[in-house]
């Protein structure tokens, strides 16, 4: 009989899954496990599907479980999920704790870090994605118990007809740790005259307010959610796409692993995976937002073969073959 395998979070009720990387997990593990919820069925409450599950799997891969904090009902969603965690440890089943962020981008209170305190506690293996979230986990569990691994990439994507042609593009969901609105209130970039396109939904409608009233001459903001064949489009008529991302909770982005399989060049923070990145050539880092306007207004761009030899070395079915060799 085959194992199953639950991968937490579950599907939300109100917004699916927003990020592709759990569904991607699942993917690639359904052809050596029987997946739980395979089906993407949402739930309701995150911590009553972990409840729920925890009575079912055998393996239990758990991501982003530490955000339950700042859920609705947010102390019943703790309680039931430091019970379902107790329930995997007394099973004895495989858990695998996924430590995405250093904290969360909303923040930490007494319920994140208590969660947090449990998953490093009970996990048999910590994945990370960045130098520095691997940094950490080995300061809590050793050396041995942290694989890190960059972020995997789903494969290149064709080339893309030019979409609306800019300097910097700047795409995503736009949420306030992301450093938009500090970005463009900086008298450098103003003064720059670069063209800037700003593509991403803001439901934060102070934020929204505040970056439209930045957006002024050379600067554009959409704020919409636009399709993935659209984004793809933008970045291949971008000089330079941007993530101007505010320090403290940056580790990973699926944004710019999706920015690099589209053919474009990347510019962080020097932190997180965007340093890793940097060490292979694939990015281009600043550590303070004053080496930005030199960084923009340069001819750098992404070797090719580099990048290519890079994706399919960390493609998303070479990462499950890492998690399925740990969890056997």
């Amino acid at each position: 009989m085959r194992q199953k395998v639950y991968a937490a979070p579950s599907a939300s009720r109100k917004l699916g899954y927003p990020n592709p990387y759990v569904p991607n997990l699942k993917r690639e593990l359904a052809g050596s496990f029987d997946v739980l919820e395979a089906d993407n069925r949402p739930c309701l409450m995150q911590g009553g599907a972990l409840l729920r599950n925890s009575v079912k799997g055998d393996i239990f891969l758990l991501s982003f479980v530490e955000t339950i904090a700042f859920h609705p009902l947010a102390l019943i969603q703790t309680c039931m999920a430091l019970l379902a965690l107790d329930i995997m440890k007394l099973r004895r089943r495989k858990i695998v704790f996924f430590f995405h962020n250093p904290r969360p981008h909303k923040g930490e209170n007494a319920l994140s870090r208590m969660l947090t305190r449990r998953l490093f506690r009970y996990a048999d293996l910590v994945v990370t994605h960045s130098g520095n979230t691997a940094a950490i986990a080995r300061e809590k569990v050793g050396e041995a118990r942290v694989l890190m691994c960059p972020l995997p990439f789903e494969a290149a994507a064709a080339p893309q007809a030019k979409g609306p042609e800019c300097d910097v593009l700047i795409w995503g969901a736009i949420f306030p740790y992301k450093g938009v609105a500090e970005f463009l209130s900086d008298p450098a970039i103003a003064a720059s005259g670069l063209k800037i396109d700003i593509v991403g939904e803001c439901r934060d409608g102070a934020l929204a307010q505040k970056i439209s009233s930045l957006a002024t001459g050379s600067i554009r903001f959409e704020n919409r959610r636009p399709e993935m064949d659209e984004i793809a489009s933008r970045v291949a008529g971008s000089r330079f796409v941007l993530f101007p991302y505010l320090p403290g909770s940056i580790s990973g982005s699926g944004a710019l692993t999706d920015t690099l399989r589209f053919g474009g060049n990347p510019v962080g923070p020097d932190a997180g995976a965007f340093r890793d990145l940097a060490a292979q050539g694939l990015c281009r880092v600043y550590s303070d937002p004053a080496e930005l306007p030199e960084i923009l207004e340069s001819g750098w761009k992404v070797d090719a073969g580099r990048l290519a030899h890079f994706i399919q070395e960390n493609s998303w079915a070479a990462f499950a073959e890492k998690i399925i060799k740990f969890v056997r």
